[in-house]
């Protein structure tokens, strides 16, 4: 392996069609975290409820192709930015806002549809609040509000804090390399904490009101997860090229180390157990642990000839990657109870047609929308 003394002058943003793929399975694995249809305690059961790991999947793939795509061509131009920030609202901002928009009217419609206590419990100064919060993208940073209007959206607070500090931080990777990166984990989760042990009063509809909410919840217990794909997007720069080996020797060891967390995790979450202790157990492995294993996965998707990046390069696995965003925002909820309700409850026939509602959206709402907004001009 040849490495490089220094960073070099970066080319064009690189594609890697694995990486698109493995959106899919990522998405795939929080659809049956929230409908785990195996036999309550049973071993399988136990394991696919860790399978809220996609989730990591997502936020560290999500710090690597920002990196892999903006190292070393940021520049603090209102141009420039304008640009980056433009781009990174048309990839997620139209699909959200109308699928909200329509969960907003079936609250309306049909009030029944709010079992889960996500609108209509609020007052209308709350349920003001509580769209400001949603179409701002802020509603994740308050634990009152995390899980309303589309559910999976509260993630989109976390990608949508890495997107503002992402030009930050690639300029100080650039110029002070991986120690910038520890710099800025140890700052990250000190904020976090600080903002958690404020008097009370700051914590008004759930603002950072703990500390198990920042670190599941929030970019600041989470940073590590997209510093670490930024990490490896910055190893790709310095070795751009790898020998080709007979084994592919990172893509099972990325395999084996997810796998291996899910196991433990599945051991220690036992039924019942919900000691501060294993809650930090848990946070430790899906936020830290995970990491490295990941890292590993997917620079062995990038470089090494494996049956599994061959399967996700295939034109299936790149479309339902593509599909994923869209997926990912319809796999529970409003969407899920009318499918129940109005097609089928069968599980597998819900996840067959979720999948291709999600490749409409993507075909005929989420791309042209997104070229719609990138042809802005400012």
């Amino acid at each position: 392996m040849s490495v490089a003394t220094k960073l070099p002058e970066p080319g064009p943003a690189p594609y890697f069609p694995a990486l698109t793929g493995i959106r899919a399975l990522a998405a795939w694995m929080v659809f049956f975290y929230h409908s785990n249809p195996l036999a309550t305690n049973s071993a399988g059961w136990r394991l696919l409820r860790e399978f809220n790991t996609g989730v990591a999947l997502f936020f560290v793939l999500s710090g690597l192709l920002i990196g892999v795509r903006y190292l070393g061509r940021v520049e603090l131009s209102g141009r420039w930015l304008a640009g980056y920030f433009r781009h990174r609202v048309a990839r997620i901002y139209p699909l959200f806002f109308l699928l909200t928009c329509a969960v907003i009217v079936v609250y309306h419609l049909a009030p029944a549809y709010d079992g889960g206590g996500r609108y209509w419990p609020f007052s209308s100064k709350g349920r003001l609040l509580l769209l400001g919060l949603n179409f701002s993208l802020l509603r994740g940073l308050f634990s009152e509000f995390r899980f309303t209007g589309i559910m999976a959206g509260w993630t989109l607070t976390v990608e949508e804090t890495f997107y503002v500090l992402a030009p930050l931080l690639l300029l100080g990777l650039w110029r002070w390399k991986a120690k910038w990166l520890v710099a800025c984990a140890i700052g990250f989760l000190s904020l976090g904490c600080a903002l958690v042990a404020l008097p009370a009063t700051w914590h008004r509809y759930g603002f950072f009101d703990s500390y198990s909410f920042m670190l599941w919840g929030t970019f600041f217990g989470r940073c590590l997860e997209f510093l670490g794909g930024m990490y490896l997007a910055w190893r790709l720069l310095l070795w751009p090229t790898r020998a080709a080996t007979a084994w592919p020797v990172y893509t099972l060891l990325g395999l084996a180390w997810w796998l291996g967390c899910l196991a433990v995790m599945a051991v220690v979450h036992a039924p019942g157990s919900q000691s501060a202790a294993t809650e930090l157990t848990r946070i430790v492995l899906n936020n830290v642990v995970l990491v490295p294993g990941f890292l590993l996965l997917f620079y062995g998707l990038i470089h090494e000839a494996s049956p599994l990046q061959r399967l996700l390069t295939g034109s299936f696995f790149t479309l339902l990657g593509k599909a994923s965003y869209a997926f990912y925002l319809i796999h529970e909820g409003v969407p899920q109870q009318l499918l129940t309700q109005y097609v089928t409850p069968n599980l597998l026939l819900r996840f067959v047609i979720t999948n291709l509602i999600a490749i409409l959206l993507y075909r005929f709402v989420e791309k042209p929308a997104y070229r719609w907004v990138i042809s802005w001009r400012t």
